[in-house]
């Protein structure tokens, strides 16, 4: 049997080094087999205690960190009116055949609480406005419980148009509407985002864990991020009004991620 060709062993390894990364493996365990493959080509060993570890050789390829990069086109639009007129009459994606409106966002530019929903619904859709109907109304309770009002908060979605009746975003429509988001973020850079939905969540973190593994703690966004933000901004998963007024059970768990909102925000 011909012998395969080292370089082509060792294209097959950083092929299956970058798999395993996409799943989430970062470390392997240090087998002898392992250690006689890293002397005999060249790769620093085990440092035995006390020792200078060995700087020679080639190194396994870094694994790298998934980051959102923002669209350099967009980074001139200046004000969220810029990027509306951008955004225009969007047809970007097959999205726009399920919607009557655009849904872009609502709020001021200087807001320190960004929201951040998956997808606009029913109500939204036809109002042209972010979490409207009875999911709104619980909203603005909400809000009003930590000292906040909807008009202090920005409010947006990850995608901006209505994907129809019980129906979620497809991964490429969101691909598509994410610069838009990412420069809404920039110009506003609040203090907190709050994501209210799994989609939204998984997204912003790079993340397939359920939202409930991820809610009820802060995630720096910065760190996700290929650009520089004007200030750091953390990010908080938490629960959509519209699952809540389903599922009263879960407006504990609600809460106890707003109060450590509101806690965050009384510290800047």
């Amino acid at each position: 049997m011909k012998k395969q060709p080292e370089t082509d062993i060792l294209g097959e390894i950083n092929k299956f080094l970058r798999y395993h990364d996409s799943l989430g493996i970062k470390e392997y365990p240090r087998t002898q087999l392992l250690e006689r493959f890293l002397q005999k080509h060249g790769r620093p060993s085990v440092s035995q205690p006390g020792s200078k570890p060995q700087q020679r050789g080639r190194k396994f390829p870094k694994t790298v960190e998934k980051k959102h990069f923002f669209d350099p086109g967009l980074a001139k639009k200046v004000t969220l009116q810029d990027v509306r007129e951008e955004l225009g009459d969007c047809q970007r994606c097959l999205l726009h055949k399920t919607r009557t409106n655009i849904v872009f966002g609502q709020g001021p530019e200087t807001a320190k609480l960004m929201i951040v929903t998956d997808a606009p619904g029913p109500d939204d859709n036809r109002l042209s406005l972010p979490v409207q109907g009875d999911a709104g109304d619980l909203l603005e309770k909400m809000l009003t419980a930590i000292g906040l009002s909807r008009e202090d908060v920005y409010i947006t979605t990850l995608v901006k148009c209505f994907p129809g009746r019980d129906a979620k975003p497809a991964a490429n429509e969101i691909k598509t509407c994410l610069p838009f988001l990412f420069r809404q973020i920039e110009i506003i850079c609040p203090t907190v985002i709050c994501t209210m939905g799994l989609l939204a969540a998984q997204t912003l973190l790079h993340s397939r864990k359920s939202l409930f593994q991820l809610r009820g703690r802060f995630y720096n966004f910065n760190d996700l991020c290929s650009s520089e933000l004007a200030d750091k901004i953390v990010l908080m998963p938490s629960l959509h009004p519209a699952l809540l007024l389903k599922n009263s059970e879960l407006k504990k768990a609600s809460w106890k991620d707003l109060q450590m909102i509101q806690q965050r925000l009384g510290e800047n």
